[in-house]
């Protein structure tokens, strides 16, 4: 087995428990026995649990054990299959060792190919899909002018306002519509609004015009599995219209961000515009810079 490692966050449609934190243990063959799933938690003497693992549930997080074998509904043996007797074994093992609630999840390949296609953005990134990229090859655009972020207040209150609403739970596509004066900052709100960790995931970027021939905005209404949060950016008030006409249709699995320098009044759930950065935040960027700048005679 690998490494145990924990503060992973769980797949979206994986969050059942109320843990905050899961733990991994990565079988390096196929697949371990029931008998080795329970050996891979206990500590070296063979007593007790690896502290790391005795750390972890009294934390409330989730212990996962990842396989590399299909598992569900295989070689049946006691009218159990073969995942059934490998949770089952580490059911026993957490409750002899004073645990008999403990949050476990076992994912097979099964699971993990299923959790990979849930992310549109990881298929078109692995698989070479042209014209969208993911969060973290977005990252290169959206810093190569300036790494460091300067927010301002309401900047910072724009964030947490596009964050608060993509999480908040609701039945239908949110749209969200970003505007203000060319060069003042608008793709790099929405880039680091999204870089907390539950939401880069699902993050597809793209340009209007270039969306238009990837052929993904097809596969994301007829593939129900797929979550994403969907960033046009170069998206004039037309465009706009266009895809929210396309997608507010779907349920909260899609989120839908426009971005553009076009003032014109659209259709959106919620509406953002970016003003000019307050004038301590332009020094503090211009000195990060290295440039001089000069006190008002």
């Amino acid at each position: 087995m690998d490494t145990f490692g924990s503060s992973a966050s769980l797949p979206p449609s994986e969050r059942r428990y109320p843990a905050a934190f899961c733990g991994f243990n990565r079988a390096k063959s196929s697949d371990i026995e029931p008998k080795e799933c329970k050996k891979e938690i206990r500590s070296d003497s063979g007593s007790g649990l690896k502290s790391r693992v005795d750390d972890l549930l009294d934390n409330g997080g989730t212990y996962v054990l990842v396989i590399f074998e299909e598992l569900s509904g295989v070689s049946p043996r006691n009218d159990k299959d073969m995942f059934e007797r490998r949770m089952e074994a580490l059911e026993e093992e957490f409750a002899a060792q004073g645990y008999p609630d403990a949050n476990i999840r076992i994912y097979d390949s099964s699971k993990i190919v299923g959790f990979v296609n849930r992310f549109p953005a990881l298929v078109a990134k692995y698989k070479g899909i042209e014209h969208v990229i993911d969060h973290s090859t977005w990252h290169r655009e959206a810093t190569k002018d300036i790494e460091e972020f300067f927010p301002d207040t309401k900047r910072d209150k724009q964030i947490e306002k596009i964050q608060n609403v993509l999480r908040d739970s609701n039945d239908h596509c949110t749209v969200i519509r970003v505007t203000g004066p060319p060069d003042i900052g608008k793709t790099r709100l929405v880039y680091e609004a999204l870089s907390e960790d539950d939401l880069q995931e699902r993050v597809i970027y793209s340009t209007a015009r270039e969306f238009e021939c990837s052929g993904v905005a097809s596969r994301l209404r007829t593939n129900p599995d797929w979550s994403a949060i969907l960033v046009i950016d170069d998206c004039d008030s037309k465009d706009h219209e266009h895809f929210q006409q396309r997608f507010s249709g779907e349920s909260d699995r899609l989120a839908l961000i426009t971005i553009s320098a076009d003032p014109t009044s659209t259709g959106a759930d919620h509406r953002i515009s970016v003003e000019q950065l307050e004038k301590n935040k332009v020094r503090e960027m211009i000195e990060s810079l290295d440039f001089e700048v000069k006190e008002n005679a």
